[in-house]
């Protein structure tokens, strides 16, 4: 149980500390469930899921935004694993909440990249964000296992999530071919590269964008959580990374 804690006090949710570390010194034998249950991860996991919300009812494409809806908005099942999974076993945001944290940071660089490249069709792009990994809920086991299933081992995230996504669009009616293939394409090319894990390689410009952003924020957690235990004032190697590729240190104040 300390290990699982250990675990769970990398959680960093947006702007919202949770402190998990004090936690679980003076709650070594509590269970996860326990953890759950503090106002903390409460008050932060709402929090970006109510901001999450508040992007998809800014949809236009009414297509687009009956799909997402009928995940985020409609369904409080899903709500509540999505609030719960992490995004991955050990790279990035392995934590509890990390898969909610990770999609909302995507989606708004997603918004971001829109904004500043008008030729970037908002809606698709939006939407492709925050989709994206969804197939990890199908991926990963709950904590405290958060490990691979036979589902993730032999398809994995990418594959089940295009497929989740498609079972949903073939409920709704009328919906429009071409966009559903569009939408499939940004989630099954996200990862960018085929040596990466993608099958298709980004032949849409929010493809592309989304790619960019995922490898972004990826990239970035992974280097805030090595410098989690380093004094900001030291400029010490913290060895090589395999998802960096690199030797990394943070830089100096002065």
């Amino acid at each position: 149980m300390r290990i699982i804690a250990f675990v769970l006090a990398c959680v960093i949710a947006g702007g919202f500390c949770l402190s998990l570390v004090l936690y679980a010194n003076s709650h070594a034998d509590s269970s996860s469930k326990s953890y759950l249950k503090s106002e903390s991860y409460k008050l932060a996991s709402n929090e970006m899921y109510e901001e999450l919300c508040g992007i998809i009812r800014s949809v236009n494409n009414p297509y687009y935004k009956k799909l997402l809806s009928s995940f985020f908005l409609e369904d409080k099942e899903f709500e509540k694993r999505f609030k719960f999974h992490s995004a991955a076993k050990t790279v990035h945001h392995g934590f509890v909440g990390g898969l909610l944290e990770h999609t909302l940071s995507v989606t708004k660089h997603c918004d971001y990249f829109a904004a500043y490249y008008p030729m970037l069709n908002r809606d698709l792009i939006v939407t492709a964000a925050i989709f994206h990994d969804i197939g990890k809920l199908e991926e990963l086991s709950v904590f405290p296992e958060n490990d691979y299933t036979d589902e993730g081992q032999l398809l994995g995230h990418i594959m089940i999530g295009a497929e989740m996504v498609g079972e949903r669009i073939r409920t709704i009616e009328g919906f429009p071919v071409r966009m559903a293939n569009e939408l499939k394409h940004c989630i099954l090319a996200h990862h960018g590269e085929l040596e990466y894990g993608s099958p298709k390689k980004p032949a849409l410009a929010e493809a592309l964008a989304l790619s960019f952003a995922d490898n972004v924020d990826a990239k970035m957690e992974t280097i805030r959580e090595i410098f989690t235990n380093v004094p900001e004032n030291s400029v010490e190697w913290q060895g090589f990374n395999r998802l960096l590729d690199s030797n990394i240190r943070r830089s100096s104040l002065k």
